[in-house]
């Protein structure tokens, strides 16, 4: 049944704390939300994080693109009609991966109610790990604030940890140094180098403390991200690299090379378990900064559909990150880095309910 009311809206949710990276920092979310409906009363929830770093998009721009395609998304009756679509959009979508995700999870979520399944069942995924285990993410903040990551991730016994890079040697070997002692350790650099013979100097120093490095030079420079993973022996985390099927099908062969599948940038679900059934190694199940439940679930969805390739998973962190939350329960983690609030098998879609949050950011958007 299709949709017969389709809301779209942000809401720039404040932050507990500020999070920063080579790229950017953040002090609240900048996403597109999206609610549809259907004459029966079933509903569905979709979020999308639009980033200009990553895949050229911002907030305005996606709002653009979902009000001029509301008409013929909400007019899909079902999955297959939802895959026809995405099979003859794909130029547009490529274009606008963020705002697509946002109405495309909607979509799935409403489907799924409709058919009274959980979104794993609807999209034939096996439930392989349990439980989920999330990495312990640290960004380029203060000391005060890594020392105060630290505590709180140790308390949780999470020993798996992505460090990301601010550009200063002497800060970013100290923080390797300390989180190596505690466990498996990768590098993210979004891009802060201009290319391989700048980076070099200091992934040399740091590459004895970790296993892997993500976007360490510009997007795609293939030959340099070559020169890296041979001179250092870090395999390399493709993110703003690998945005859709080409870029996998361009990647070196010949080195260590592991996807971070992030359901927003890809453009979907369902874009992204077409990216990950292609892929033969290990991957990373990624998470935009300041991501609410609803991109989370539909990470979860991913992390269980990449099973026994899933090296790393980095979503939940609303509980942690956000001052208040677009959908409830608010999935987080807990001991061990377990994931912990998730639905259960026996709720319908996503599982998840839309809060007074998701409600204001429609309050200014029209609706049909």
């Amino acid at each position: 049944m299709r949709a017969s009311q389709l809301k779209i809206g942000s809401a720039p949710i404040a932050f507990r704390l500020s999070f920063g990276h080579a790229s950017a920092t953040r002090k609240r979310a900048e996403n597109v939300l999206v609610e549809v409906r259907d004459a029966a009363g079933h509903y569905g929830l979709g979020e999308g994080c639009p980033r200009p770093y990553v895949t050229g998009e911002d907030v305005p721009g996606a709002l653009r693109f979902l009000r001029e395609h509301q008409d013929a998304l909400s007019a899909l009756e079902d999955l297959s009609s939802l895959k026809a679509w995405i099979a003859t959009h794909t130029a547009i979508i490529d274009q606008n991966p963020s705002a697509f995700c946002a109405v495309e999870l909607a979509l799935i979520d409403l489907f799924a109610r409709q058919a009274g399944q959980d979104v794993e069942t609807f999209l034939g995924i096996e439930r392989t790990i349990n439980p989920i285990s999330v990495s312990a993410v640290y960004g380029t903040g203060n000391t005060v604030v890594f020392r105060l990551q630290a505590a709180l991730f140790a308390l949780y016994g999470m020993r798996d940890a992505k460090l990301k890079l601010s550009g200063d040697l002497a800060r970013d070997l100290a923080r390797t140094q300390s989180l190596a002692r505690g466990g498996h350790l990768r590098l993210d650099a979004n891009n802060l180098w201009r290319d391989a013979e700048a980076a070099l100097p200091a992934l040399a120093a740091l590459a004895p403390y970790a296993w892997a490095i993500e976007e360490p030079i510009q997007p795609r420079d293939w030959p340099g991200l070559t020169r890296i993973a041979r001179e250092t022996g870090l395999a390399i985390i493709l993110d703003e690299s690998l945005l859709r099927l080409d870029d996998l099908d361009a990647m070196p062969k010949d080195i260590a090379i592991l996807p971070n599948l992030r359901v927003s940038k890809q453009g979907g679900l369902l874009r992204s378990l077409e990216l990950l059934s292609r892929v033969d190694g290990s991957v990373i199940v990624g998470a935009q900064v300041g991501e609410t439940s609803i991109l989370a679930r539909a990470g979860l969805a991913l992390a269980h559909a990449a099973g026994n390739k899933l090296k790393g998973c980095e979503c939940a962190y609303a509980p942690l990150l956000l001052s208040r939350d677009a959908a409830t329960p608010s999935l987080g983690f807990g001991r061990g880095g377990h994931i912990r609030k998730t639905c259960a098998t026996n709720q319908h879609g996503f599982g998840l309910t839309p809060t007074s949050v998701m409600r204001n950011a429609f309050s200014n958007e029209r609706a049909i």
